[in-house]
């Protein structure tokens, strides 16, 4: 994520930048399903979700060169993707806000998430939606087909070699603070790019 946001704030002319960031989003989605899958209430996960969305726009405006009301940052896309992931007909309001605003990674991000939740539940029926829907990607974007390198982390995980969670009384259990990691990095880190950009470049 850092290096795809160095690639739009700092330096837009190094396409690799962006190839490389083009990783992070899938793995934010898959993390988004589990995180949907584990949470004790769902509700109180989309809050927090909103509530750094909220946080976020004006250092994601800042950083990107949008104005105020240009563009919804990432946080906004994965809160429509908790709403679609409650009710399925609530994907009408990410649907409707598009008319209106743009939000990172549009209706594509949504679709992911979906994408993201079939591979969790069967493996490759999800391979097959994720390669299909990056082919079509190629029709707005030609960078976003390399999403699908993330692929194999996610089947790792799912495989269970990439796991971190401990086990207490046969219990999962997860550090609390692991999961503000994301969300209060996000925020700061394009803060700082906004800073460097704007007293350095």
């Amino acid at each position: 994520m850092t290096i795809d946001h160095l690639g739009v704030v700092l330096y837009p002319k190094f396409i690799f930048l962006r190839i490389i960031g083009r990783l992070a989003f899938p793995i934010f989605c898959y993390l988004l399903v589990l995180g949907v899958e584990r949470t004790r209430n769902v509700r109180h996960y989309l809050t927090r979700l909103l509530v750094f969305a909220i946080i976020s726009q004006v250092p994601f405006y800042l950083a990107a060169g949008y104005g105020p009301f240009e563009s919804l940052n990432v946080f906004f896309t994965l809160s429509f993707g908790v709403m679609f992931l409650m009710d399925p007909l609530m994907v009408l309001l990410p649907f409707l806000v598009s008319f209106f605003i743009n939000f990172d990674y549009g209706l594509y991000g949504i679709v992911l998430i979906v994408c993201m939740r079939t591979l969790r539940e069967n493996t490759k029926e999800g391979v097959f939606l994720c390669v299909l829907l990056n082919v079509f990607s190629l029709l707005l974007s030609g960078i976003q087909i390399f999403s699908l390198f993330a692929l194999p982390i996610m089947l790792l995980h799912k495989s269970g070699y990439l796991r971190l969670e401990k086990k207490i009384n046969g219990n999962t259990v997860y550090p609390s603070w692991r999961k503000y990691i994301f969300y209060t990095y996000y925020p700061v880190h394009l803060t700082v790019l906004y800073l460097i950009k704007l007293f350095y470049f």
